[in-house]
């Protein structure tokens, strides 16, 4: 499974290597060291970088929301105007429809590599339903769950194959 998960992060590199500069932006803010700083490596930390866990709720709920919701916000952005040119325009101008593919790619690539490593996310649930205040774990619940399945979707590459799907569909529509 390593090897199928290594490999999408390849075929979606700007969305990996973009997800990994915004786990070290919340880790540069929040003072945590970071021991190895390489986005692309053939191992299982592909897209994240290697530090330490965060000491608070606040700083491990941030680093797996930041990056997610500003993955999500780029894709979002990107996708816009691709998915209305699909959907009404239907030109037959090739030069804008290689650039609709290639913005739709680069947004695809952002969206699938939004969630967080999977440590990451229990590192997140220990500090914010254990460590956490009341009104952290009210607050920090529905997206804390979000991030914590999402992990687990990406791992297993589900994220990919729902983006392709997503994809087609909207395409054939």
């Amino acid at each position: 499974m390593t090897k199928l998960y290594i490999i999408t992060k390849y075929l979606t590199f700007p969305g990996a290597l973009i997800r990994g500069m915004w786990e070290q932006i919340v880790c540069r803010i929040c003072k945590v060291p970071v021991e190895d700083n390489r986005y692309l490596r053939n191992d299982e930390m592909i897209s994240h970088i290697e530090h330490e866990f965060m000491p608070k709720a606040r700083g491990a709920f941030a680093l797996c929301f930041v990056p997610a919701f500003m993955n999500f916000i780029g894709a979002f952005l990107l996708a816009l105007a691709p998915v209305m040119f699909t959907l009404y325009a239907r030109f037959d101008d090739t030069v804008l429809t290689i650039v609709n593919v290639i913005a739709y790619w680069f947004a695809f690539s952002l969206m699938v590599n939004s969630y967080p490593l999977i440590e990451d996310a229990y590192n997140m649930m220990e500090k914010v339903y254990k460590q956490g205040n009341i009104l952290q774990k009210i607050f920090y619940a529905p997206a804390a769950a979000l991030l914590f399945i999402g992990a687990f979707v990406e791992k297993y590459c589900i994220s990919f194959v729902l983006g392709i799907v997503l994809t087609a569909a909207i395409v054939l529509i």
